[in-house]
């Protein structure tokens, strides 16, 4: 395990990358290889249930295989599950901004695979299934799941620390704000015109619709004509202001991270792009006055 001093901390672009860090740390001897507390610091729960086309009892902890398996079968709100389910983690604090209007919650949780195939991942509250709870299920992992604020935390943790910028400054639903544009077939433009019933109609929650410009038949993916401003992003002086509370808090409770990953959320528009330089550049300084934190090059 690490010392108090010289903490490793990685850098990512996108939250799921936080899956490779994790193995490649308990694969270090950086993190014990179960039952590690996460501290999952982030506007978003993350909690999301994917499912695989590849097992993961098949992955390996090779670095080549993490990122293989992460970039094609993970996103961004879906890697801390299988997380738990890997038997990582048995404890996971999602500590949210205060502004997210959510009070304190504890759960306990479950998540095991349909068939024990380690592909389709179920989850849920260990409530929810009293009679299965008391059955010995080899696949299955039970956790316990926290919604806390920082000053909610417990004290004295070895945890692996987790954190999106986007805690301290958020853009709000980047999905809303810039369209995505698809070529498409003239064919598949005429099906999705002419067919009310049409199966994108009725898969995720994005608004979309089938257009003939220059020649050409796309699809045009959050197209609204009214942009409504993010009240999540603030200014530089407030995120350093909570930085200043954040560290202030770790500090005052005595958490001692393993690891810590921070997540930088530019690419997916999460984070400001004009401020998540600013915000990793703060962050950062006052981590290392605070555990004298050492910086892995890992890609």
């Amino acid at each position: 395990m690490t010392s108090k001093q010289n903490i490793p901390v990685f850098t990512v672009e996108e939250h799921h990358e936080a899956f490779i860090v994790w193995n490649y740390a308990a694969k270090a001897g950086w993190i014990p290889d179960k039952e590690n507390c996460l501290f999952h610091v982030d506007a978003h729960s993350d909690m999301a249930t994917p499912r695989f086309n590849k097992s993961i009892h098949e992955l390996k902890s090779d670095l080549s295989e993490l990122k293989k398996f992460t970039y094609k079968e993970l996103n961004i709100a879906s890697f801390i599950v299988p997380a738990c389910y890997q038997g990582l983690f048995n404890q996971v604090f999602w500590i949210k901004p205060n502004n997210i209007n959510q009070s304190y919650t504890q759960q306990e949780r479950y998540v095991r695979s349909f068939n024990q195939s380690g592909k389709r991942l179920i989850s849920g509250k260990t409530e929810s299934l009293p009679k299965e709870k008391d059955i010995i299920d080899p696949d299955r992992k039970i956790f316990d799941y926290f919604l806390s604020t920082i000053e909610q935390l417990p004290s004295h943790r070895e945890v692996v620390l987790d954190i999106d910028l986007d805690y301290f400054s958020c853009s709000g639903n980047p999905n809303e704000l810039k369209e995505i544009i698809i070529e498409i077939t003239d064919d598949e433009y005429h099906n999705f015109i002419m067919n009310p019933y049409h199966r994108l109609n009725y898969i995720g929650f994005y608004n979309i619709e089938a257009v003939q410009q220059e020649g050409k038949s796309l699809y045009i993916i959050n197209k609204f004509n009214e942009k409504y401003s993010a009240k999540s992003k603030v200014d530089n002086q407030i995120v350093e202001e909570r930085i200043d509370k954040f560290i202030d808090c770790l500090s005052s409770k005595h958490v001692t991270p393993f690891v810590i990953d921070i997540c930088r959320s530019r690419f997916s528009g999460y984070t400001p792009g004009d401020q998540w330089n600013f915000i990793e550049g703060n962050l950062l300084e006052k981590l290392d006055n605070l555990f004298k934190i050492k910086q892995i090059q890992w890609n």
